[in-house]
């Protein structure tokens, strides 16, 4: 995820896992049932949510505004029916994370996930990541 704007050496070297978890409003796991453009850049993601992992709970269906990656890579475009573990971050303008789009399976992620989140359960996201 760079940020937009200026740079800073936070954006510049990237950020942690930690670092990336703190910087994410959301974190869910489930179906992409709706995918919708949203304005310039921007598409609206409808999902079935399976698993809550940030907050810890929330509704059955929810829908995102968020940055459409497809905007610099087509194929990383949001797809009908895919099963994703996404990492939606505070900045609406950033890109959410996305499993497996990354090489990473969503088990071990979510693990990992589990196992991080209460270390940054108050933890700021740095400057060059909001």
């Amino acid at each position: 995820m760079a940020a937009s704007g200026g740079s800073s050496v936070e954006s510049d070297r990237g950020q942690t896992f930690p670092e990336l978890l703190a910087c994410s409003s959301v974190i869910v796991e489930g179906t992409l049932k709706d995918v919708r453009p949203a304005g310039e850049g921007h598409v609206q993601v409808t999902m079935s949510v399976d698993r809550w992992l940030k907050p810890r709970n929330g509704v059955v269906t929810v829908t995102f505004d968020l940055a459409d990656p497809a905007v610099s890579d087509p194929v990383e475009a949001y797809r009908e029916g895919d099963h994703v573990l996404m990492l939606v971050p505070s900045n609406r303008d950033h890109l959410a994370t996305t499993f497996p789009f990354q090489g990473q399976e969503i088990p071990a992620t979510r693990d990992r996930v589990i196992r991080t989140l209460p270390g940054v359960a108050n933890a700021e996201c740095p400057d060059g990541f909001r």
